[in-house]
C-alpha cells in the first residue's frame, strides 16, 4: 500500500509544486508523471529480486525482463519531459500501463510480499483503479494535453 500512497503523492506534489513554479497544467501533468515513473524505474535496479518475485518463474530471463522494464520506464521520463517526444512516449506509456496490469493481477493472486501485493486480490481494488488513474493522467496531459 505505501507505493500507491507515494504514486499518488508523487502526481499531486509535483502537479503542485510545477504549478506553483508556473509551469502551465499540461507540462505539469508531463513533470508528476514523469516523477512516478522515475520512482518506479529505480525499483527495478534496487528491488530486482523483489520484483522478480512478481513475474511467473516460469518467464525466462526474469532479471533481464525487470531491468530491461526499468529501462523502458526510465525512457518514458525522458520521452514524456522532452517536448518533441512527449505525445508518443504518452501513448506508450499508457499501452506500458495495460500490458503490466497482468503482472499486478497474477501477483496479488499468488500474494507476493512486495508493493503491497501480499496482501493478495483484494489489492487490485486499490492497484486497478490506480493503473486506471495512471492511463487517464497521462492521457489527459501528454498526449490530449499536448
Amino acid at each position: 500500500m505505501k507505493n500507491v500512497l507515494i504514486m499518488v503523492g508523487l502526481l499531486l506534489a509535483g502537479l503542485s509544486c510545477a504549478l506553483l513554479a508556473g509551469l502551465n497544467h499540461p507540462r505539469a501533468g508531463q513533470l508528476a508523471i514523469a516523477l512516478v515513473f522515475g520512482f518506479t524505474a529505480l525499483g527495478h535496479f534496487i528491488k530486482q529480486d523483489e520484483m522478480m518475485a512478481m513475474l511467473p518463474p516460469a518467464l525466462p530471463a526474469r532479471r533481464v525482463a525487470v531491468l530491461l522494464s526499468g529501462v523502458v520506464e526510465l525512457t518514458f521520463v525522458v520521452g514524456i519531459l522532452y517536448p518533441p517526444w512527449t505525445r508518443a512516449a504518452g501513448i506508450a506509456i499508457c499501452v506500458f500501463l495495460v500490458l503490466v496490469t497482468p503482472v499486478n493481477i497474477y501477483s496479488a493472486v499468488k500474494r507476493v510480499n512486495f508493493g503491497g501485493h501480499g496482501a493478495g486480490p483484494s489489492y487490485l481494488w486499490v492497484r486497478i483503479p490506480l493503473q486506471v488513474l495512471l492511463i487517464a493522467w497521462t492521457y489527459w496531459f501528454a498526449v490530449r494535453g499536448h
